[in-house]
């Protein structure tokens, strides 16, 4: 009669198969989604509102980081919390990727400033920008420059390149670019 093993704690199982996904386990990592996959899933939808496809997709690329570059804990908890938090930033990384390809699909793949409200025609309200702010607008709608890509160029943040835009796009769309 074989003998039974004492049966491991929940923090003991934990970090036993994260050393093993970390040795390339995939037996380790079928293990863990096999136990915690449902919980995951379930938290998604509950925070995203979304349905089950977009909960299992986020799933998806969740276990690929984990594959990838597992982490190394040793409780059930810890490990959780890491998986939850990355299946949340794969959810954010496709919400966001989705919201940017219906804006593309909207203006049919240009960029476009809107001007509104303005008696002034666009040239017009251009021809009042300083120089600068005229070239922000032209690198970036013209020559379609990434707002990173902006930053370098110019030395400066791309939070800083971001609030300038904003604010020079919100006083053409006013009509106030003086």
């Amino acid at each position: 009669m074989p003998t039974e093993r004492p049966t491991e704690s929940n923090d003991e199982w934990a970090a036993r198969v994260t050393r093993a996904v970390r040795s390339g386990s995939r037996e380790a990592l079928a293990e863990i989604y096999d136990r915690c996959a449902d919980e995951i899933v379930s938290s998604l939808r509950r925070t995203t509102r979304r349905d089950e496809s977009f909960a299992l997709d986020c799933l998806q690329e969740m276990f690929m980081r984990l594959a990838a570059n597992p982490p190394i804990v040793q409780t059930r908890a810890a490990l959780f919390a890491w998986m939850q938090l990355s299946a949340l930033n794969a959810a954010r990384t496709m919400i966001v990727s989705e919201q940017r390809r219906s804006v593309r699909e909207r203006h049919g793949g240009i960029a476009t400033l809107e001007v509104v409200q303005s008696t002034d025609s666009p040239e017009q309200l251009l021809t009042r920008l300083s120089a600068e702010e005229f070239e922000l607008l032209r690198l970036r709608h013209v020559e379609r420059l990434s707002i990173r890509a902006l930053a370098q160029t110019l030395g400066a943040t791309p939070r800083a390149i971001e609030s300038a835009l904003r604010r020079l796009v919100t006083r053409l769309r006013e009509g106030s670019a003086s």
